[in-house]
């Protein structure tokens, strides 16, 4: 799909700077970007590239798996403090730290489910997987409109071989399923507030995060795997919440990918912040 000019912007300075850049990337690398503001008293901007096209999903797809789960407790089938003890068979190589750990660590689902967006442990998000259930997760997908978006496997710690399934959304999924989060529908209010709790606490902050002033709040999850780089996040600013995601391939200096997405984040931020300046003056 093509790109499609920001809306309801009277300033966009930062977004054709981007875009720009994006588009002077070297032949066969794909990058989708997707924008949109929430939480603001004016129509909200929409900023999007390529955003409706399917990407492997790497760890993004983790941030459904935490809707999920917390639908699944809003409806009274599982518990955070329920426990799952991490035995050796359930280890899986990759992101995370649980491998390290001794075998038989009891866990509850709500520190699962930290270490699956902090440090997108593997391990944790496949015993998450077990307790919701592959089904429910993709019945949570169909659920809130997200097309682009499958769960197709486990985590596997690898990308996955030949005439094996993967996962896969787009940029504009992505920002939808945030929005739903930020807005408090993607389950009950109390949930997405923990949801967005819970993205908080990413560690990896050099992709979106990275060129943002030290003050801003940030949450998110980003996803990698060889020739992919992405992530996906929560911006507060002054003129409301930007939902921000940015999927790329094919980058092969994963540094220039992280940059990339910097820039994205960054110009983001300072468009809906000359926007809210702009309103004011109008005012």
């Amino acid at each position: 799909m093509g790109d499609r000019e920001p809306t309801e912007m009277t300033a966009a300075h930062g977004w054709e700077r981007v875009r720009g850049s994006a588009q002077a990337t070297t032949p066969g690398v794909r990058i989708a970007a997707a924008v949109r503001l929430v939480g603001a008293g004016h129509a909200a901007p929409a900023w999007e590239l390529h955003a409706r096209e399917t990407f492997p999903a790497a760890s993004t797809i983790k941030i459904a798996i935490l809707v999920a789960l917390y639908r699944e407790v809003d409806a009274g089938r599982l518990d955070l403090s329920d426990v799952r003890p991490v035995d050796a068979a359930a280890k899986t190589p990759g992101s995370g730290v649980l491998t390290w750990l001794h075998d038989d660590l009891p866990l509850t689902l709500a520190d699962l489910a930290a270490l699956m967006i902090a440090v997108s442990d593997n391990t944790a998000s496949n015993l998450l997987l077990d307790a919701v259930g592959m089904d429910r997760v993709q019945a949570t997908i169909a659920d809130l409109g997200l097309t682009a978006t499958a769960l197709n496997r486990r985590f596997l710690g690898r990308a996955p071989g030949p005439g094996e399934p993967d996962n896969m959304t787009s940029a504009a999924d992505l920002v939808s399923l945030l929005a739903a989060i930020a807005e408090g529908t993607a389950a009950s209010p109390a949930s997405c507030a923990r949801m967005w709790e819970t993205l908080r606490l990413q560690q990896h902050r050099d992709r979106l995060a990275r060129r943002l002033p030290t003050e801003t709040v940030f949450g998110g999850k980003s996803g990698s795997l060889p020739g992919l780089a992405h992530d996906s996040g929560l911006i507060e600013g002054s003129a409301g919440t930007l939902v921000v995601a940015v999927l790329t391939e094919g980058f092969v200096d994963p540094y220039a990918a992280d940059e990339l997405i910097g820039q994205v984040g960054l110009a983001a931020l300072e468009d809906v912040e000359l926007l809210a300046q702009q309103a004011l003056g109008a005012g």
